[in-house]
């Protein structure tokens, strides 16, 4: 796989995305770009739209990326000069108890996420602004818009491949193929 490929990770809260682009990065010896980081601010502020917009275009200027997220404000900035869309389609009976497990550890520990050094509190894990309640209200809709987004770009020839339980070796071997990038697009 050639230094110039970029990979785009999207996936609804909990399905692996980040763990799945980090590991494909790795393997694939390609930088990690992390949009939660581009949007979280200190104090779980959210970053001004165009700081947000400045940042990822910063991150993916030149090729050979693979982003995990799918902010509705960044996708223009990645989404047309990705080569390869993953989409991590897992259940939500087994990413909503990942996401309460991570919550809650990330809680307890006190770990710092992302450059901004945010902590996750236990009102993150229960409070009505809680990442598990908004995994719960948003898992449909943003499996329809992912369903969309492979609608829209399997005309300009990605390479779309959807996964319900991610095997990032697999998906290295897949995307070693020589013929990998230059396939239609499928649905795997």
């Amino acid at each position: 796989m050639s230094a110039g490929v970029n990979v785009w990770v999207v996936g609804t809260p909990a399905a692996g995305k980040s763990t799945l682009a980090r590991r494909l990065a790795s393997a694939l010896e390609l930088r990690h770009v992390e949009l939660d980081d581009a949007f979280w601010a200190a104090g779980w502020v959210p970053a001004d739209t165009a700081e947000f917009l400045n940042a990822v275009a910063a991150r993916t200027d030149e090729p050979g990326w693979v982003v995990d997220g799918q902010y509705g404000a960044a996708v223009q900035a990645y989404a047309a000069r990705a080569h390869v869309v993953v989409w991590v389609d897992t259940p939500l009976r087994v990413g909503l108890p990942r996401l309460v497990r991570r919550t809650m550890a990330r809680a307890r520990r006190r770990q710092p996420l992302w450059s901004a050094g945010n902590v996750e509190t236990w009102w993150h894990a229960i409070g009505p602004d809680s990442i598990i309640w908004y995994a719960l209200r948003v898992h449909c809709e943003q499996r329809r818009a992912n369903e969309e987004l492979f609608r829209r770009l399997a005309p300009l020839g990605v390479r779309l491949i959807r996964v319900r339980h991610p095997d990032a070796d697999a998906l290295v071997r897949a995307l070693h193929t020589a013929d990998a990038l230059e396939k239609e697009p499928t649905h795997e």
